[in-house]
């Protein structure tokens, strides 16, 4: 059952991806929704079982662009590994370091999917990264960071649980 629920999440933001945020998105940014499902299921699953989770998501962003298959599929499996270490690593509990982890996530699978996207041509890259994922990433980010402290606020205990959790008060 937790793995239906995973697959209808990993299609509904794609889904909302397609449709509702490539419209309404900011100067052209978008954010990386398939990004934010990783690690949601990354940090909720096995070892494997986040790795299957990336190639999965990979593969379906990969039928959007036909003449790249299998960079994404790569790319967001190369994540999810990546993603699984840093979590069996580092405690990553408090709101901001969720936020940079996200950040740091995009802009490592930005960074190797426009290595793919230029053949390795590094002034469209650098272009590309400085225009494209660089906001992209904070917009990504800010994002996680929202959905997390409404998660917090709406599970664990109001406003007073939030606030601990966003400047670790200590009693």
């Amino acid at each position: 059952m937790k793995k239906i629920r995973n697959i209808l999440i990993i299609a509904l933001a794609l889904l909302l991806q397609s449709t509702i945020f490539g419209r309404f998105n900011i100067m052209g940014i978008r954010p990386d929704l398939a990004m934010l499902v990783l690690i949601f299921l990354v940090n909720s699953s096995g070892h494997v079982e986040g790795i299957i989770y990336g190639f999965i998501i990979g593969l379906i962003q990969d039928a959007y662009t036909p003449e790249f298959l299998g960079t994404n599929a790569f790319t967001m499996s190369l994540m999810a590994f990546l993603l699984d270490n840093v979590q069996e690593r580092f405690t990553v509990e408090n709101y901001s370091v969720k936020a940079f982890v996200a950040f740091f996530a995009c802009m490592v699978h930005d960074l190797i999917f426009l290595m793919f996207y230029t053949k390795l041509d590094y002034s469209i890259m650098i272009n590309l990264f400085i225009r494209e994922s660089l906001l992209g990433a904070v917009y990504t980010s800010g994002i996680l960071f929202i959905i997390v402290v409404v998660w917090e606020f709406t599970v664990s205990g109001g406003f007073d649980f939030v606030i601990r959790g966003l400047f670790e008060f200590r009693r």
